[in-house]
């Protein structure tokens, strides 16, 4: 196995993506789904542009690559949000990618937290406001008010499309890789029922959701390692 067996796709609105240029994000190529209006942003490491509704955050950028993807999608699939930079994320990413080149490219990483069970733990999350993290798209959008989920609170979100399952860990700021196996183990139509969700407005509380239930949406993990940490980051 090699670093070709790896796709790294980059959900990004207003960021200069400059951090492609550092050790070891400078080792892959990108695909960029770009939905700001603009494309400033650094490509000498990006294979492919693909300009995108601004709708759904990252969230949805990640569903929309798996459904238009679904019969071709590489081995191990790598989802970043363009704030990299940040050094949470950054951290984070860097520690994703060291453990995938450390297992020779055979699997993919997921690095969560551990819940005893997340319907349980987040049973009545719920959020209003949220601002984006990276000042380049803050700039731009500052919007901060929420979209209400359909279906709300998370418990009410979770049992309808997962039901009862439980998961034993979750993960923050959208950063993560899957194996191909792990996603097509299910059929498309359960990433296009999800992505609908997603696809209503650019600031959409069911995108926290999501975040805390990633495990649950390719469960069961058979060809991605979890790596369980005490803080993410």
């Amino acid at each position: 196995m090699s670093v070709s067996n790896v796709d790294i796709i980059i959900a990004r609105y207003n960021e200069d993506l400059h951090w492609t240029l550092e050790s070891p994000f400078n080792e892959y190529q990108y695909i960029v789904y770009n939905k700001g209006p603009n494309e400033h942003f650094e490509k000498a490491n990006v294979k492919k542009v693909i300009n995108i509704k601004n709708v759904g955050r990252c969230d949805h950028t990640y569903l929309y690559h798996i459904v238009h993807n679904f019969n071709n999608l590489a081995d191990i699939n790598v989802f970043f949000p363009g704030s990299i930079q940040l050094s949470n994320k950054k951290n984070k990413a860097i520690d994703i990618l060291n453990r995938i080149k450390n297992n020779d490219y055979k699997c993919a990483i997921f690095i969560g937290k551990y819940s005893k069970n997340i319907l349980q733990e987040f049973n009545n999350f719920r959020m209003k406001n949220h601002q984006a993290s990276d000042p380049q798209n803050t700039i731009i959008n500052n919007e901060s008010q929420l979209k209400p989920s359909i279906l709300r609170p998370f418990k009410t979100w979770y049992t309808h499309h997962f039901g009862d399952l439980c998961v034993n860990f979750y993960t923050l700021f959208s950063i993560f890789s899957i194996h191909k196996n792990d996603i097509i183990q299910h059929d498309i139509t359960r990433y296009q029922k999800l992505l609908y969700g997603l696809s209503l407005h650019s600031n959409p509380e069911v995108g926290h959701y999501f975040e805390r239930a990633w495990g649950a949406v390719f469960h069961p993990f058979q060809f991605t390692k979890v790596f369980l940490v005490e803080k993410l980051y």
